[in-house]
């Protein structure tokens, strides 16, 4: 994997590069670089033009849009995300989806000893976790109906596995422009998320305060979801989101 990410950054790097010039720089032999070249060319990360020189291909240029549009959302974030941790004292995170899965961009972790465990580039299910179904909730069709052509894998007694049920659930997240999940990803655990929406009004992203089930109880609940909303709808027009392209905000 390491001497394939190699060669790729060098066609990003120096372009119209042919195989020999890369294997020179890439300290690998001709063949090496000549079979790395092949998947990438078939994964659509580079292209070959009619002299066999190397380019970034539409895959590299759709993965780097996506890189420059999380950076941008972290950086956004950043003040909102700061001004939760410090109101709640429990963990923050910033998800976002990728395919059939949910994936941590940026975290506040909780001062307290005891606390979940949270890291940039946690990769999780789409139909557990607070964020998770928010986002799943607002995910377009197709992605909803691939998942549950698929078995959902229970995390712990209280994970949705049956498809009618995790419908049901998704209608009510979207109406009530929130969810909190109870132990269904993890044992023990809370997690109280809200949808951060674009400028198109479009859902790119969820906010959670995530912790111990043990630190929960009525108030807080409510102080979080609370908490939780208000940030996400600070973030959202951040964003450029306004009141016509989300009438619940």
């Amino acid at each position: 994997m390491e001497d394939g990410l190699r060669v790729l950054e060098l066609v990003g790097q120096v372009p119209e590069l042919k195989i020999p010039q890369l294997a020179a720089q890439a300290g690998m032999t001709k063949s090496k670089v000549y079979r790395i070249l092949q998947t990438l060319v078939h994964l659509g990360y580079v292209r070959l033009d009619d002299d066999h020189a190397a380019h970034l291909g539409s895959a590299a240029l759709i993965l780097g849009q996506q890189a420059q549009e999380q950076h941008s959302l972290t950086q956004t974030a950043r003040p909102v995300l700061d001004d939760l941790a410090q109101q709640t004292g429990e963990n923050i995170h910033l998800v976002v989806r990728e395919g059939q899965h949910s994936l941590v961009i940026d975290v506040r972790t909780s001062p307290h000893p005891v606390r979940m465990f949270a890291r940039v580039g946690r990769i999780g299910p789409l139909h557990a976790g607070g964020s998770s179904k928010v986002l799943l909730a607002y995910a377009p069709s197709e992605v909803l109906a691939a998942l549950l052509r698929t078995p959902l894998e229970r995390f712990t007694a209280s994970t949705i596995t049956d498809p009618t049920a995790l419908e049901q659930e998704l209608r009510q997240i979207r109406e009530d422009g929130a969810h909190v999940a109870i132990s269904d990803l993890e044992e023990e655990t809370f997690s109280i998320a809200a949808p951060i929406f674009d400028f198109q009004g479009q859902v790119v992203a969820s906010l959670s305060v995530a912790g111990p089930l043990m630190r929960l109880n009525t108030e807080k609940q409510r102080r979080y979801l609370d908490g939780v909303q208000e940030a996400s709808r600070q973030l959202s027009m951040k964003l450029g989101m306004t009141p016509d392209k989300r009438d619940r905000f």
